[in-house]
């Protein structure tokens, strides 16, 4: 063996390290992952009907074509990205770090990418949600529910949660570096400049969410429609009034919840006295907590309906 060789880190499969009900539990919510993802690409996400007009179908591989056609290449682009291509392209780096050989830092690299990532695979959803919700109450126009976002939530859900569970199997067990020495909190740890500035970003941050759940981020501005505009927290409203449930509850968890927890888990890692080793596990929490924050998602939603939907159902932007 040349010394080349003999410096390469070894390669192994995580296949191997598990134990039979983690490897085929994981493998068939993979699998089950792909069926769903696949035939949402068959079946349309939601039947919009407008008085006067025929009713349109909206799927995905009819949007993209649609909007390139429209000359809104980024906005096609945008879809094709984010809801057909990195679906499919995630899967196949899960199925690829759970069955082939890697060397365990390159492993653990692509799976923590691939988790952290993984929410902007909601885009079409919220999308489909922002519709639901400027369609509600109107009666020039209504929206109806078709299999394909169903299929595609399925799908996105599933995984999601094996990139987190495989990505909790590839941390490194690395924290005995802290031995509990020092000040109690972090934030009498960190220096002068850290101390004034990361409690005003909590505070700034928090005081942004709350504003942002309950002021206005759309209206409707379309002859014959009632000119309604919505929040955050009046769209999750207005998503429960049609006894759209689940979508009201997904909307409320991701932008509201979800936020709000890492905000907290966040503020408790610098302020409260627990010492350096669990400061550093509740920053750990709130990053996982964070990686099912819909807002960064939300917002690009926000674009594609102001330009996507336009044809449809007017809006203009508000202050929320």
């Amino acid at each position: 063996m040349n010394s080349a060789e003999s410096l390469e880190p070894s390669r192994d499969r995580l296949w191997n390290r598990l134990s039979a009900p983690w490897r085929w539990g994981l493998l068939a919510m993979l699998v089950v992952s792909l069926a769903a993802n696949v035939a949402a690409l068959l079946v349309p996400f939601l039947e919009l009907k407008e008085a006067f007009h025929a009713s349109l179908s909206y799927e995905l591989p009819a949007a993209v074509k649609l909007m390139w056609q429209q000359g809104l290449p980024v906005v096609a682009v945008l879809i094709l990205v984010f809801s057909i291509l990195f679906p499919l392209t995630k899967l196949a780096g899960l199925f690829s770090a759970l069955l082939l050989r890697w060397t365990p830092r390159r492993r653990r690299g692509m799976v923590r990418w691939l988790a952290t990532l993984g929410r902007w695979s909601l885009l079409d959803v919220f999308v489909v949600m922002l519709l639901m919700v400027l369609a509600s109450g109107q009666w020039a126009i209504s929206t109806q529910v078709r299999p394909g976002v169903h299929l595609f939530m399925v799908a996105i859900g599933l995984a999601m949660t094996v990139a987190e569970i495989m990505s909790s199997f590839e941390e490194e067990a690395d924290r005995e570096g802290s031995s509990g020495a020092g000040p109690a909190t972090a934030l009498a740890r960190a220096g002068w400049a850290t101390r004034i500035s990361i409690p005003l970003l909590l505070a700034g941050s928090a005081i942004a969410l709350a504003i942002a759940l309950v002021a206005p981020i759309l209206k409707i501005d379309q002859f014959l429609l009632s000119s309604n505009a919505y929040s955050v927290g009046s769209a999750i409203g207005a998503l429960w009034h049609d006894g759209q449930a689940v979508f009201a509850i997904l909307m409320g968890t991701l932008l509201g919840v979800v936020p709000a927890t890492r905000l907290l888990l966040l503020l408790g890692a610098w302020v409260l006295p627990v010492g350096p080793r669990r400061s550093g596990s509740l920053a750990a929490t709130a990053g996982l907590v964070g990686r099912f924050s819909g807002l960064e998602v939300f917002g690009l939603a926000l674009f594609l309906v102001l330009v996507e939907g336009h044809d449809l159902i007017k809006t203009e932007i508000e202050s929320g």
